[in-house]
């Protein structure tokens, strides 16, 4: 295996020709590529991918880079060795036709020997960015326009994509992106297939338990599962979805103890936590969904649209009333394209500033999303927003302790102030002067969350320097001048460095004081 470890994400690695029966219509070039990108846990490795180049004229051409469906969580699977399926094939013709070069991932763990961590958004977002970076290092007559898009399990990692594209790879010009019956809902889904102990395993159920075990260790189904449940979860992680599906069809829940599944606590935590991020989005967004597929329902798509709408998104919502999963690909084709069309013909995509209103600066600097509240999927965005500044892989030990750090925070600050319960803050809430003692736990979750950051910049120390408090604030949209006055504020002994109790100390009151220009707000950034 190519020692990747230190090489830039998304240098290309090795380039050859790509058979020819594994071209979408159109392709007038096809290559197998394998490239560099981060894994999960921290380490770079290389992944592969395919390219498929139209007929290219004068002008350089825009990229797509397409995010593929399920198609097995192994090795073998990997579509820039067996293909896409026909139908994907047949969609990207569209995008071909329209004058963009395709690059498609195979995503990690898929066509190389790790375990592909199945339905984990997070984990393949960078390998999706990065095959844009290495079509950049061959021979193409390309610019720097991109369009992220991807139908199904891929529609689901576009978004994760899309959530971090211009932070992780502000060298592209990212214009959109397009998510074809993403799962967002996936719980929805395996609740009906899991209902009745008589029915028979559906093959997503066994890839989706495998998927989140390799992303989340400590989340350990066979603990329910009967052994020939187990045995299916073995296929999955070695099957193709073919002969997994052959298996799981001659199984019942009741025989895979799979019965009731949606109902066990430690997997809807587990699958939740695999939700895309409903914030706001700097770039548009185009949903599809069709009317009779399970995966991502009409009402879903409606619903979502809705949310990310609230949050101050541009998206495009098109539903295909009669048309189930693998059928919406083919339709969808023409409306997306001309869609991507009209965004790569517009000037450079600028990321959409909001002018200023008369609420309280804290509570708009917290509330990341732009719907009015304040809830977890906030501290989220916060979190994901810091941790890719410092270019930590999201599975980094540190990177996750702050991200959990974040929502650990979240939690205990929503329990402060939300008097009616619905889990979410409201401004009337958060300005309410009767909120209380500020408790302990608050105190306490602050403390461990500005540890973790400390660990994020320098894993020996506990203080940083005013150069290392600028990295930080840098990394959540703080200039320089700003971070120095930020500084000495926050400095509180003069001592010209700061250490977890000073910087703690300032987030507590920011988050449960009444000073708007508390400076406490360096571990939130600036409210756009």
């Amino acid at each position: 295996m190519m020692d990747c470890s230190e090489l830039d994400n998304g240098t290309l690695l090795t380039i050859e020709p790509l058979p020819q029966a594994l071209w979408p219509e159109g392709t007038k070039q096809g290559y197998r590529i394998e490239y560099v990108a981060a894994n999960f846990s921290g380490g770079k490795r290389a992944v592969g991918g395919s390219v498929f180049v139209p007929e290219l004229g004068a002008a350089p051409a825009p990229v797509l880079t397409w995010a593929h469906c399920t198609v097995g969580s192994n090795e073998h699977n990997a579509p820039s060795k067996v293909g896409l399926l026909p139908e994907e094939r047949g969609h990207l013709a569209h995008w071909l036709a329209a004058g963009f070069v395709v690059a498609a991932t195979d995503y990690e763990g898929l066509g190389t020997k790790e375990p592909h961590p199945y339905l984990d958004g997070e984990a393949i977002a960078d390998d999706i960015i990065d095959i844009a970076r290495a079509v950049h290092g061959m021979d193409l007559n390309i610019d720097r326009r991109t369009v992220i898009g991807g139908f199904s399990q891929g529609g689901h990692g576009s978004l994760f994509a899309a959530a971090i594209c211009t932070a992780y790879a502000p060298e592209l010009d990212l214009r959109g992106t397009v998510a074809l019956a993403p799962p967002v809902r996936f719980l929805e889904f395996v609740r009906p297939y899991t209902m009745r102990g008589d029915q028979t395993v559906h093959a997503l159920v066994p890839t989706i338990l495998a998927g989140l075990h390799t992303r989340r260790p400590e989340f350990d189904p066979a603990v329910r599962l009967h052994p020939v449940g187990s045995a299916l979860l073995d296929a999955a992680q070695q099957q193709s979805m073919q002969d997994l599906d052959a298996l799981c069809s001659a199984t019942t829940n009741d025989e895979a103890g799979t019965t009731g599944l949606a109902t066990w606590q430690p997997f809807v935590d587990a699958l939740e936590s695999t939700s895309p991020p409903v914030t706001k989005y700097d770039r548009p967004l185009f949903l599809c969904a069709g009317g009779a597929d399970p995966v991502f329902t009409s009402r879903q798509g409606s619903e979502f649209a809705r949310e990310l709408a609230e949050c101050g998104t541009e998206v495009t919502f098109h539903d295909f009333e009669s048309l189930d999963h693998m059928a919406l690909l083919e339709p969808a084709g023409q409306r997306v394209t001309r869609w991507a069309a009209d965004l790569v013909g517009a000037p450079h995509a600028a990321t959409p500033v909001v002018p200023d209103d008369d609420r309280d600066i804290r509570f708009r600097i917290l509330d990341a999303t732009g719907d009015g509240r304040i809830g977890p999927d906030d501290f989220r965005a916060h979190a994901l927003r810091l941790v890719q500044s410092f270019g930590h892989p999201l599975g980094d030990p540190t990177a996750i302790q702050v991200r959990q750090g974040y929502e650990q925070l979240a939690r205990h600050l929503i329990e402060h102030y939300d008097r009616d319960g619905d889990g979410h803050v409201d401004l009337s809430e958060f300005l309410a002067t009767d909120a209380g003692p500020v408790p302990a736990a608050i105190t306490t979750a602050a403390h461990e969350l500005v540890s973790a950051v400390l660990r994020l910049i320098d894993d020996a120390d506990q203080w940083i320097s005013r150069a290392q408090f600028r990295s930080v604030t840098h990394g959540l949209g703080i200039d320089e001048a700003e971070s120095d006055v930020i500084f000495a504020l926050t400095d509180s002994d003069g001592d010209g460095r700061l250490i977890a109790d000073e910087l703690a100390d300032s987030v507590v009151h920011f988050l449960t004081g009444d000073d708007p220009g508390a400076p406490g707000y360096w571990l939130f950034g600036r409210a756009e």
